[in-house]
């Protein structure tokens, strides 16, 4: 039986660079607008914001150290950061900037001792591994990339991989998102094979399918860059979860 840990709504933001933009990078907006989004969603309720950044780890140097620190000075709810993050020094540096979490992705899985190394460095609750995933003849494999290539690496064995590493929560994005029973079934079977907390990223768009995420599959946290931009979506997840 797993314990019914506090829920939490957290909302995406993607920059470049520090600036906010679209998933695409194609949208660059203007540097503020990233923190304001971030105090927004605060506002709004959200548990914690996830800042994902699309460009290279190469690449940001320029006003990322400053919108890093500008997130730490100014929100009161915490964010983790990621994008591009390979080895343990491009987390001493965001740790350094006022990042508290950071999250990796791809780089896990092409070198998992990254996660002990990070972990054993910073604290188990520096880091968020995120895995994406999708139905691949008849078997939920893991995939790199933000999703556009396919491993043969089976999503529960690298649950229990991230889990015998050392990282204390995971974040699973479902790719195979127009089949919504399909989804709540992965997160049923994951949630049987791991005490891990569990955050979900599936791209739903009704509060209802959100919060049968909660109730039936009792992910600890529900993540979305589209769904929580009102309040009043963020304020029905919870009555729906509450009731």
């Amino acid at each position: 039986m797993v314990e019914n840990k506090p829920f939490r709504i957290i909302p995406t933001i993607y920059v470049a660079d520090g600036q906010a933009t679209t998933a695409d990078s194609r949208h660059v907006k203007d540097y503020t607008q990233g923190l304001a989004q971030a105090l927004e969603y605060q506002s709004y309720g959200a548990n914690e914001v996830i800042v994902m950044d699309v460009t290279a780890i190469s690449d940001r140097r320029r006003n990322l150290p400053r919108f890093i620190k500008d997130l730490e000075k100014n929100l009161s709810i915490p964010f983790v950061f990621g994008g591009g993050v390979n080895t343990v020094k491009d987390v001493e540096e965001l740790i350094k900037w006022g990042a508290r979490r950071v999250y990796v992705n791809s780089a896990a899985v092409r070198n998992p001792e990254l996660i002990h190394k990070v972990t054993d460095s910073f604290g188990s609750d520096s880091l968020l591994v995120a895995v994406d995933t999708r139905l691949t003849f008849g078997s939920w494999k893991v995939y790199l990339g933000g999703g556009k290539s396919r491993t043969e690496i089976d999503l529960l064995n690298w649950i229990k991989v991230i889990e015998l590493r050392g990282a204390r929560e995971v974040l699973v994005s479902a790719i195979n998102r127009g089949d919504k029973e399909l989804v709540m079934g992965i997160f049923n079977t994951i949630r049987e094979h791991t005490n891990l907390p569990l955050l979900a990223s599936t791209g739903f768009t009704d509060a209802s399918d959100f919060a049968r995420l909660r109730t039936e599959a009792h992910v600890d946290g529900l993540v979305s860059a589209h769904f929580f931009q009102t309040k009043e979506s963020i304020d029905e997840l919870r009555s729906l979860v509450d009731s």
